[in-house]
């Protein structure tokens, strides 16, 4: 079992906010920015395995072995980014490198979606049954956007 004191702050409602917020972030860093149409199943596992630290964070944010567990994770998440977002692309070193540090950038940029809601809860008052309202209106509009680009 695991020891309810080593459960870190992080909440639910914060990485379901972050989740559908961090999805359009990659896509358009992978479009527009670094110009590397993906396919959706590699949307999909990059968000699914960034939002997976939830697990380490809340669960075990203040396990003895939580750097460690912590690290480990953030080298299996940036390998496999790395091979299946920029190995096999046929561009040049500089991108290469860009690409692959773009892991940092999304990395961050969920890390602040998620602050985001942590605020609008903690700082602002907001019920955090209004911030998961809103986090499912956003993955209702990110499932249409993502089936019309698709098509």
């Amino acid at each position: 079992m695991i020891d309810p004191a080593w459960e870190g702050k992080v909440q639910f409602y914060e990485l379901v906010f972050g989740t559908w917020l961090i999805y359009i972030f990659l896509v358009l860093m992978w479009e527009r920015v670094l110009r590397a149409k993906k396919a959706e199943w590699i949307y999909v596992l990059i968000t699914f395995l960034g939002a997976s630290f939830f697990w380490i964070n809340h669960y075990l944010q203040h396990a003895p072995f939580y750097s460690w567990l912590l690290n480990g994770y953030t080298l299996v998440f940036f390998i496999i980014y790395y091979a299946i977002c920029v190995h096999h692309e046929a561009r040049s070193i500089a991108w290469k490198i860009a690409a692959t540090l773009s892991t940092i950038v999304f990395t961050v940029a969920f890390i602040l979606f998620e602050n985001i809601a942590r605020y609008l809860v903690d700082d602002r008052g907001v019920n955090e049954f209004w911030v998961m309202l809103i986090a499912y209106f956003g993955f209702i509009g990110l499932i249409g956007w993502r089936s019309k680009a698709n098509h």
